[in-house]
């Protein structure tokens, strides 16, 4: 508040060489009157860290308190804001990753040079300065100051200069007894800077832009722009420290966990911990924006944007599931559909689902009810059972940890052609054996029938329904990715690759009434390297295996997505997510295959402020074929022995979310005719933030 008059100023435009007043400005002396009682914002955060050898870092929140809000945002504690010891080899900063100064092959990235020698209680130390040696990008400088005697960092500053100044401060501290340097004390400051280059923080790019005409300029030598006086600060102290205690991580992909009681602690607690004392200003902060956050609803709006990413709208108990509203596919014609889950609001130890859909062509009801119970909260577990009654594509392959996207209408319905009507009951359990490794296991019984022409040939009785009996087991491993565990459940914090997903699946024909008997066993393996130049390139390996009686149903179709109807621009719709779009529905049917997709994504082109379109080039192939495809009777298909190619692009972002994609097929199944190998589709990303 000292560095801003808090006047009232005077604003002349300059024309044809002429001061004329235009208005007179009170911006000063408002924002002044403001900050000399509160801040623009503050949050606190107590937590306790942990660290065992070979293991990763554990951090337990046992306080947090966000001016605003009464719940902290985990979106926010799980930001990497800075590095933890300066000693990493990539020192994180407000979410860019840059080579330490300190790593091994830092010689290679940055200029130093020895400016002095300094005398402190620790000691006299060496203070480096370093900058980085690529002038093209913004990159890390500052200075390091090591300990001339042991040779160890005692402070380590970090700073960078755009259009905003990030500096960076990190002091440590010896312990003598276990001859260690630990992080004591580190301070992080933004401010305006005083050059012109973009900065980047949390993926967001920083830039100051003026709303001056271009016929007039703006003449007001008295004011100071608040951006000016304005800058953020972020202290953190390091305090009862035990080192080379007996201690032992549990779950350490669980990087975060935050106590039930977080957002409960009271004043007595915070004064217990907090090694900055709080002025009344800093107090004043918590009240005002309190208030005004209620009175604006922005924690229930930012409720809402979280789960509507996910496909709900929440209400007090309920959330109501979008995905269920409306649908259209071949079978049902229009589907218009009510349901949803119960939330943590109502109980954080049972869960209640349910939906119940009608099909206007087939005019026929479908439903689902469940029930699920939490056993214990650090390990994920539930165990749960329900009914349903619904239709589902044929020869689909399904994952118990099936990752879809949120779209409200999926396209890729209308041309579907073969569906079949299963009424089943089903208990299922899931489990975290560690946080990045996933398990679940499935107990499912019901009668299933097709609703196209099919009949199944097993033990030379011919079947037009049948019952199943199916017991499966499938793991997600995901060794790179981490964790947060808060009061609502387990919440990711960093998606890490390879994503490698496994099941198994056992059908019995001598229980619970089962007509046959047959295994099957699914593999996914996804990976993505991403680029410094913000690209990436990512895989997708997928494949599976059936021996035994297995109807139509439970084979593969390799997930088509293509028609071929006449004329030819009705074979423009939307492409899908990890689809072959020039195969034809259930154009092949394979009791084993495997596929496998490449595609690179450039950096989004800068064009305009507005148009920033994303290109991607992309490659699959899958190979496939099927035993005793006489056992099938009424649908015709093809065997994918030869192998099945498709390459295109897709170009995102060209308007309102919107894109194009076009895609050839070639190879051994390629068609005589272009227009048949030829396919141009609609994309769209919705993208969300807060």
């Amino acid at each position: 508040p000292d560095s801003i008059k808090g006047t009232i100023d005077s604003i002349f435009v300059k024309r044809n060489n002429t001061l004329v007043f235009k208005k007179l400005d009170s911006s000063n002396y408002k924002f002044k009157k403001q900050i000399d009682k509160h801040h623009l914002y503050i949050t606190e955060k107590i937590a306790e860290h942990t660290f065992q050898r070979g293991k990763n870092k554990k951090e337990t929140i046992l306080a947090s308190r966000m001016a605003g809000f009464k719940n902290p945002i985990y979106e926010f504690i799980a930001l990497d804001i800075e590095s933890f010891s300066f000693y990493d080899e990539v020192y994180t900063l407000l979410g860019n990753n840059y080579i330490n100064p300190l790593a091994k092959n830092a010689l290679k990235k940055y200029n130093y040079k020895i400016l002095d020698t300094v005398y402190n209680k620790q000691g006299p130390a060496y203070m480096i300065h370093y900058k980085s040696k690529n002038k093209k990008k913004l990159g890390l400088e500052g200075l390091l100051f090591i300990h001339s005697k042991r040779f160890a960092l005692e402070k380590a500053i970090a700073e960078i200069r755009g259009i905003v100044t990030i500096k960076a401060e990190q002091n440590f501290i010896y312990y003598p007894k276990p001859n260690i340097w630990f992080p004591d004390e580190t301070t992080i400051t933004i401010l305006k800077g005083k050059k012109k280059e973009n900065v980047n923080i949390f993926g967001n790019t920083i830039k100051f832009e003026g709303n001056e005409s271009e016929n007039d300029s703006i003449v007001n030598t008295k004011r100071k722009d608040l951006t000016d006086a304005t800058y953020l600060i972020s202290k953190s102290k390091n305090f009862k420290i035990e080192i080379n205690e007996p201690v032992k991580v549990i779950n350490s992909a669980s990087t975060i966990r935050i106590d039930d009681d977080v957002s409960n602690r009271k004043e007595e607690y915070w004064n217990t911990y907090r090694f900055y004392a709080i002025t009344e200003r800093g107090l004043n902060t918590y009240r005002v924006l309190d208030s005004l956050s209620e009175s604006q609803g922005a924690e229930r709006k930012l409720n809402i944007a979280r789960k509507i990413l996910k496909g709900y709208f929440p209400t007090k108990y309920f959330d109501f599931d979008l995905s269920q509203l409306i649908n259209f596919n071949n079978h049902e014609g229009f589907r218009l559909g009510f349901g949803g889950v119960t939330n943590p609001k109502l109980s954080k130890i049972f869960e209640l689902e349910s939906y119940a859909a009608y099909g206007f062509k087939d005019k026929v009801a479908k439903y689902h009810l469940a029930g699920y119970i939490r056993m214990s909260k650090d390990n994920n577990s539930w165990f749960g059972i329900g009914y349903t009654d619904d239709i589902q594509e044929a020869a689909k392959i399904n994952f118990l940890f099936d990752e879809t996207s949120f779209s409200l209408i999926n396209p890729r319905n209308l041309n579907i052609g073969q569906f079949y009507n299963y009424k089943a009951y089903t208990a299922n359990l899931e489990h975290d054996v560690f946080p990045n490794l996933e398990t679940k296991v499935e107990l499912k019984h019901g009668e299933y029938n097709p609703k196209f022409d099919y009949q199944f040939i097993s033990n030379n009785i011919i079947f037009a329904s049948f019952n199943l009996a199916i017991t499966t087991f499938a793991l997600k491993w995901t060794p790179f990715s981490k964790y947060m565990n808060t009061p609502l459940g387990k919440f990711p914090i960093k998606k890490g690759f390879p994503k490698i997903t496994a099941q198994f699946a056992k059908s019995f024909d001598n229980i619970l009434d089962g007509s046959f008997s047959f295994n099957q066993f699914n593999l996914k393996l996804e990976h993505q390297i991403n680029f410094l130049n913000k690209s990436s390139t990512s895989f997708l390996i997928q494949g599976g295996y059936i021996s035994g009686d297995a109807p139509m149903t439970h084979l593969y179709n390799a997930t088509p997505n293509y028609s071929f109807n006449n004329p030819w621009r009705k074979r423009i719709n939307f492409a899908g997510t990890n689809t072959f779009e020039t195969m034809a529905f259930n154009e092949f049917i394979s009791d084993r295959y495997v596929s496998f997709q490449a595609r690179y994504n450039f950096n989004r082109f800068e064009i305009s402020k507005k148009f920033r379109p994303r290109l991607s080039f992309i490659s699959r192939y899958a190979i496939g074929t099927i035993d005793n495809s006489n056992q099938h009777i009424g649908v015709a298909f093809k065997k994918m022995n030869e192998g099945y190619l498709e390459s295109g692009f897709v170009l995102n972002h060209l308007f309102r979310g919107f894109g194009l994609s076009s895609f050839y097929r070639y190879g051994a199944y390629s068609n005589p005719k272009f227009s048949d190998n030829l396919a141009v589709k609609l994309t769209y990303v919705l993208s969300l933030g807060f």
